[in-house]
């Protein structure tokens, strides 16, 4: 009898099958050009690549990689056995402990920069936290980077836009960075491409990485597809058509800039049909499809990313804890290198919510706690004290206790002990407070000379400078 294939392996063929026969449509002119230009068979804007191909090009990019934060104690390894959550991406609404909900501003917007900035889970900060509804679309990631210089110094994760406004960013970047080959040298951010499932990348998100890619910047690829709507009902077909979308991205990444880093993501999960087509970001198949798409990310020596903390509840309730439980804690299990919406995401990535990014920041601290490796060594096996205690005494006055009992995990919010039926959202309202009140002692973010040279440049777009100085107040 043969060897037996591996599931990976089983994946890689169907995707590479998927790649030759049917392709992946790249809906960008300029994307299509350099694909030809590197001997990819394209016709009517769909390429066609062999499995030959794609290995020549994957296996030009690191298996892993570090963004370089302004401060450096905020560095970020992306790859190998570490594990990154990061906050709340892409909501538009705002929702409160009520289970109210308003469109998101730029307030709310650096609400969550100054939230996350105090919050020790995350080293990494920006990005869409929610999208600002008072701001010109057209400008929004501008007011968006410029709101992450000023009000952080942690590893930025990039707000994608228009190409005009990444052109702006990038340009910006380089120039409080020392220029674009120090910026190459050391990426200072991380940008989300998401594919169009079925087997398609679009003129927008292409755009995107091919700019960010120029720079030498990170991308993630990653499609978001509903099993039985955008991609197949079953788990095997899904993530082979998943897996051709990503390869196809990250191959043109690779022609563009050799060696560039990439993440290999799949944020896919079940269509509920009930009454409607539901992205059900936090049911079981979303965590089984993230934790297989980490077996094919490592399969091709790539970091991986997934998601965390994500409900699909529509307000803060039982099933809002169970389901970030769920999928925080399958993506930590599986080693994800890189958690996306892990803190404040409601109902199905349509709102973010202060109250629940305090709740996530406590499921991140004891789903980390709960994973650590058990320390075995004399000191604690402690066996002087076990002799010393005996069978009568007790270990809650002896010195080892005394000396270490901090060690023992001590929640932030919520409570061990009874209490009236408002303690759990005095908890939350007071670690809100405590973070808010923290950012304000010592308010980090860029300085006034590179304040200036970033509003000069996007000024270019015709952009109201005055929005800058509204954020620089905020």
């Amino acid at each position: 009898m043969g060897e037996t294939k591996s599931r990976e392996q089983l994946i890689h063929e169907a995707a590479m099958k998927i790649m030759e026969t049917t392709g992946v449509a790249i809906v960008n002119k300029k994307a299509v050009e350099i694909l030809k230009a590197n001997g990819i068979r394209v016709e009517d804007n769909v390429a066609y690549f062999t499995e030959e191909q794609v290995w020549h090009w994957v296996k030009k990019a690191p298996e892993s990689f570090t963004i370089y934060a302004r401060d450096p104690k905020h560095n970020v390894t992306v790859g190998g056995e570490h594990v990154n959550p990061v906050p709340t991406y892409g909501c538009a609404f705002i929702d409160d402990w009520e289970g109210n909900r308003r469109p998101g501003t730029m307030a709310d917007y650096i609400q969550c920069l100054k939230m996350v900035e105090e919050e020790e889970v995350y080293d990494v900060n920006g990005g869409i936290l929610v999208q600002p509804s008072d701001i010109p679309e057209e400008s929004a990631a501008l007011s968006m980077f410029y709101a992450m210089l000023t009000h952080s110094e942690k590893a930025m994760l990039f707000p994608t836009g228009y190409k005009e406004e990444v052109s702006l960013i990038l340009e910006a970047s380089s120039e409080i960075f020392g220029g674009k080959e120090a910026l190459i040298e050391k990426p200072r951010m991380i940008a989300l491409i998401n594919t169009v499932s079925p087997l398609t990348l679009d003129e927008r998100m292409l755009d995107c990485l091919m700019q960010l890619v120029d720079y030498g910047q990170p991308v993630i690829l990653c499609p978001a597809s509903m099993l039985g709507a955008t991609s197949p009902v079953f788990y095997a077909g899904s993530l082979a058509s998943n897996t051709a979308e990503d390869l196809a991205g990250i191959c043109l990444a690779q022609m563009i800039r050799p060696g560039t880093p990439v993440v290999f993501g799949i944020q896919s999960t079940a269509a509920d049909m009930r009454g409607g087509i539901t992205f059900a970001c936090a049911s079981p198949e979303g965590t089984v499809m993230q934790g297989f798409s980490t077996n094919m990310a490592k399969f091709y020596g790539l970091p991986s990313r997934g998601g965390g903390c994500q409900t699909d509840a529509p307000r803060i309730n039982v099933q809002a804890g169970y389901e970030s439980m769920l999928t925080l804690f399958s993506s930590f299990h599986h080693g994800i290198n890189f958690v996306m919406e892990a803190g404040g995401v409601m109902d199905s990535v349509n709102a973010t919510c202060f109250e629940k990014m305090v709740i996530d920041y406590e499921i991140i601290r004891e789903v980390k706690a709960a994973l650590a490796p058990i320390e075995i060594n004399e000191e604690t096996l402690d066996l002087d004290e076990i002799t010393e205690v005996g069978h009568t005494g007790t270990y809650v006055t002896s010195d080892s206790t005394m000396e270490n009992f901090s060690l023992l995990y001590s929640p932030v919010i919520g409570s061990r002990n009874a209490k009236d039926e408002h303690y759990l959202k005095a908890s939350i309202d007071k670690a809100i407070e405590k973070l808010l009140k923290k950012y304000e002692d010592h308010r980090p973010g860029i300085g006034q000379e590179d304040r200036a040279k970033v509003k000069a440049i996007f000024a270019k777009s015709g952009m109201d400078v005055e929005r800058l100085n509204q954020i620089d107040a905020m």
